[in-house]
């Protein structure tokens, strides 16, 4: 599944479910824009981020599992240049907790957040988290494997009702949120169903 297949069932999914999430996807950004932004970083983006860029500038209000929010251009070189000049205050001697060619993705509003390695080897390509209080890490998980791989399987998260122990849960108003499942809940309406309405069972 390309980026652009990916984004295109998010966003089926999305306006068939949760219509309100869906307005609240940004629009592209102008090719300039991406170009302006990997200037800034001094490296060029991955494929895939490109093109999720020029579909959509970050994901705005949308969350994608369990609770990260794409950065548009902007951000990236807000973060980068914020990580860059908090790395350099460092003492002589202190470990590095952030590499310069690492990209920033996206943010989980509480300080934590993922990143694209753009460094040589078996990392290149890949997403790694960023914890707030340390450096970076890679998990072993197919899904972070690259950027258009984590929209692939939250589209397939979308489709199937569960993205690891997450499922997608729309309020009243339209909105989704990622939510682990809670037995207690009451769920007012039936995935499966749903999917099968709209065409993705």
């Amino acid at each position: 599944m390309t980026v652009d297949e990916a984004w295109q069932t998010i966003e089926d999914w999305l306006r068939a479910n949760a219509p309100a999430s869906l307005a609240e996807l940004p629009g592209p950004a102008a090719p300039e824009e991406i170009r302006a932004a990997q200037d800034a970083v001094g490296r060029a983006f991955p494929a895939g981020l490109v093109a999720s860029l020029a579909r959509h500038d970050g994901s705005g209000g949308f969350e994608l599992p369990p609770l990260y929010r794409l950065h548009g251009t902007r951000p990236i070189v807000a973060e980068y240049r914020a990580y860059r000049r908090a790395d350099q205050a460092r003492s002589p001697g202190e470990r590095t907790w952030w590499d310069p060619r690492w990209i920033p993705l996206a943010g989980d509003g509480c300080g934590n957040s993922l990143f694209i390695s753009q460094e040589p080897g078996p990392t290149s390509g890949r997403i790694g988290d960023h914890a707030k209080d340390g450096g970076g890490s890679f998990a072993e998980d197919g899904a972070l494997a690259s950027l258009g791989a984590f929209l692939a399987s939250t589209a397939r998260g979308l489709r199937d009702g569960l993205w690891g122990a997450y499922e997608p849960y729309v309020d009243e108003d339209g909105f989704l949120e990622w939510r682990e499942p809670d037995a207690d809940t009451v769920v007012a309406w039936d995935m499966a169903e749903m999917n099968r309405r709209h065409g993705f069972g």
